[in-house]
């Protein structure tokens, strides 16, 4: 199975001194991506946060994650999310600062969040308080495994010595052609947030509708809707696998709180697949808040 770090270039080195890179990264952590991966890489990281039942989370490898989907089970309260203040970011900046002359700073989705509008206040504080580094500000128009494929691609880069302009180019190039997939066990959760009515949870309890959920770059909404999990897996793999084959594949196989389905959902896909990398991520609160748990995904892109 490969990981993650299959590029043993990318990996840091006790002891490694660098000069300065051209650019360094910066996202927030609806990614989801690992310490270890995000430090090896140099990406700084601005934290989400949930309020839930008067107890907040940080996302994060701290974050409580058993804690928070008990409590997302048995709360009667939508839980409150916070997307990185412009300190947080300004912060983030700071420190990736230190590391590389500009920087490249990727955010959650804008139709989904206020990161991207908070980076950007972050980025125009920057002009006074870090001279001379130019901050881009880049909306990833993706979420979770999808934005975490999109950073490591841009760090990887970054890391090689790429310019700005490679980068961002890359960027807008791989968001095209990024597919996040999931099903989900309950419409719920969204209902709660706003974003389907009521109706539509009644409808797929009813049934025991199991929804299978796309959020790709130009492709938001519903693709199919079997009534088991086993049927919404196989839908799944099914479309992996055709958009797939013949091709180099970057996977995130991503779950929240459905660790053994999503293990089963890598496995499979990491056979059938030539992977160039293929990893597994559990979403952290501010993304499980949204979705509720029991959420099975991948996204992907070939190369």
């Amino acid at each position: 199975m490969t990981s993650l770090n299959s590029d043993s270039s990318d990996r840091t080195k006790p002891g490694d001194i660098r000069q300065k890179r051209v650019v360094a990264v910066v996202t927030d952590s609806a990614t989801a991506l690992p310490v270890e991966v995000t430090r090896a890489l140099g990406v700084q990281v601005a934290q989400m946060e949930i309020t839930i039942n008067g107890r907040t989370f940080v996302d994060g490898p701290d974050g409580g994650l058993e804690d928070f989907y008990t409590l997302l089970r048995t709360s009667d309260t939508m839980p409150t999310t916070s997307a990185p203040k412009p300190g947080a970011w300004l912060d983030a900046f700071k420190q990736a600062a230190t590391k590389a002359e500009q920087i490249f700073c990727i955010t959650l989705s804008s139709s989904l969040s206020a990161a991207y509008d908070a980076a950007r206040v972050a980025a125009e504080l920057a002009e006074a308080e870090l001279p001379g580094v130019n901050v881009t500000v880049f909306d990833s128009r993706s979420a979770a495994g999808s934005q975490a494929l999109l950073v490591l691609e841009c760090a990887r880069m970054a890391r090689r010595g790429a310019s700005m302009e490679k980068i961002e180019a890359r960027a807008q190039s791989l968001v095209e052609n990024l597919r996040l997939l999931a099903y989900l066990d309950t419409l719920e959760y969204i209902h709660r947030g706003g974003r389907v009515p009521r109706i539509a949870v009644w409808a797929t309890n009813l049934l025991n509708i199991k929804p299978v959920l796309e959020f790709s770059a130009g492709k938001i909404g519903g693709i199919a809707r079997p009534r088991s999990r086993s049927s919404a897996f196989k839908k799944l793999v099914k479309e992996a696998t055709t958009d797939l084959q013949g091709k180099r594949a970057h996977i995130n196989v991503m779950h929240a709180d459905a660790a053994d389905e999503a293990e089963e959902l890598l496995r499979v896909l990491d056979d059938r697949l030539e992977c160039a990398e293929i990893f597994l991520t559990q979403f952290h609160p501010f993304m499980g808040t949204h979705t509720g748990p029991g959420l099975v995904g991948v996204s992907y892109w070939g190369e």
